[in-house]
């Protein structure tokens, strides 16, 4: 494998962890609404 082959493959890796980033980030948030939800309804409110 060339340099310009292992460049590549690594860019392309990169792209895709950034992806799977960008897609966990919006989990977290997800969870974190939630989780502000859930301590609004039943923390709060006794």
């Amino acid at each position: 494998m060339s340099a310009e082959e292992r460049v590549a493959a690594l860019e392309e890796e990169n792209r895709r962890l950034r992806e799977e980033k960008d897609g966990l980030l919006k989990i977290i948030a997800q969870m974190e609404m939630t989780l502000n939800r859930l301590i609004g309804r039943y923390i709060t409110e006794n």
